[in-house]
């Protein structure tokens, strides 16, 4: 991504802005196991952050900028010393919002995006449902279209603010209450937007998670859910090809703040490097620590290299679902290895609970995981070999 003084400039006041409304707090919300999500998405919608990228002429509020913008705003969330911020806001600023934008209808726009850019509303995402993980083919939530409206029933988890959120784009099956009952696959794939206020919404925490723990993670349960028609985001059956716009989109957001992450702790870790002696001598001037050190510094520098391109092939409206998938698989698998090395190189402090080194270790896990595990990546850059090779 050709980044230029005007991205620059924005980088300096967005680091200025988390420098003052995160940094201070940062390290408490995480002892404490959660953050105030509304009152971090309401201090960022202040700021204009919450709606970069999308369109300016739509009275929405949003600013109209390039990628660039995203790609910046992704980097500085990455550089924080947690990763739960970044969990937790990637929903709102790059899936959710745009997903509205392009789909919703005026009343959508009107009640959910306009206050949810202003940071007023806090949204999910829930598409994963309990031992289903990525497999969309074995979803059960499913809508039933009747007269009298929309009936939602399913249950949904590992939802990144799955018990805060004000409202979530549930990705469910469509069906007619006087036709066909069973799910027909991913042609019935539709995306509703369900206020979780609703009656027959119940919204539970989950505990004792790994990492990105003041990151609110949540389960979904719809029990005969009444929605409303205007709910509907988009044509019935364009869910999965809505969803994977996005998720295109995420992936390359989350690649970007995981290589800000592996920058991070790599500059951490060298400055560590040369600061600690052992057998006499800097850790740094040991040439099995140095290589290593050398491969992860190389390693980065492609990533980010690739990663940029495929914000630029997004900011041209190109396809980049293959490239993006790329880009968070060896993004994440980056943040992981160089998370590992600092811990080893801070041997026993850093094991310890509670300190930057060992909480590094453990939010990394997450990203092999979220936006897609790192298998289902692998499957679907392997099935692009059949067509493009």
């Amino acid at each position: 991504m050709r980044l230029n003084r005007h991205h620059e400039l924005f980088r300096d006041s967005v680091r200025g802005v988390l420098g003052r409304v995160v940094l201070p707090e940062l390290d408490g919300w995480e002892s404490a196991g959660r953050m105030p999500t509304h009152d971090l998405f309401r201090a960022l919608g202040e700021e204009g952050l919450l709606g970069l990228t999308l369109p300016a002429d739509a009275g929405d509020g949003g600013l109209g900028l390039d990628l660039g913008y995203a790609y910046v705003w992704a980097q500085e969330l990455g550089r924080l010393p947690a990763g739960s911020p970044a969990m937790s806001l990637s929903v709102q600023t790059d899936i959710v919002l745009p997903l509205l934008a392009e789909a919703g209808g005026d009343q959508v726009r009107t009640r959910f995006l306009r206050p949810a850019i202003r940071g007023e509303l806090v949204a999910a995402l829930a598409a994963t449902e309990p031992g289903g993980g990525s497999d969309l083919a074995t979803l059960r939530t499913t809508a039933v279209r009747t007269a009298d409206g929309i009936r939602l029933t399913g249950e949904k988890a590992f939802i990144t603010n799955g018990s805060v959120a004000d409202f979530a784009v549930v990705l469910c099956h469509l069906v007619e209450a006087d036709g066909e009952r069973r799910p027909t696959g991913l042609d019935s794939l539709t995306l509703l937007l369900v206020p979780t206020r609703l009656p027959g919404v119940h919204q539970e925490r989950h505990t004792g998670k790994l990492g990105n723990r003041a990151c609110d993670h949540g389960r979904l349960t719809f029990t005969d859910v009444p929605v409303p028609e205007e709910n509907l985001l988009g044509k019935p059956g364009s869910g999965y090809e809505a969803l994977t716009r996005v998720l295109t989109r995420e992936r390359a957001f989350l690649a970007a703040v995981a290589t800000a992450r592996a920058e991070a702790a790599l500059r951490e870790t060298v400055a560590h490097a040369r600061g600690r002696a052992v057998l006499g001598k800097p850790l740094m001037d040991h040439q099995a620590i140095a290589f290593r050190l050398a491969e992860l510094d190389a390693e980065l520098a492609l990533v980010e290299q690739y990663t940029g391109a495929v914000f630029h092939l997004l900011d041209e409206g190109a396809p980049a679902l293959r490239q993006a998938s790329i880009a968070k698989l060896r993004a994440s698998r980056l943040e992981r290895d160089g998370a590992d090395l600092r811990l080893q190189l801070h041997g026993g402090g850093g094991y310890m609970d509670g300190g930057p080194v060992e909480r590094a270790y453990r939010d990394a896990r997450a990203y092999g995981l979220a936006g897609g595990a790192d298998e289902a990546l692998l499957h679907l850059i392997a099935g692009h070999l059949h067509t493009d090779i």
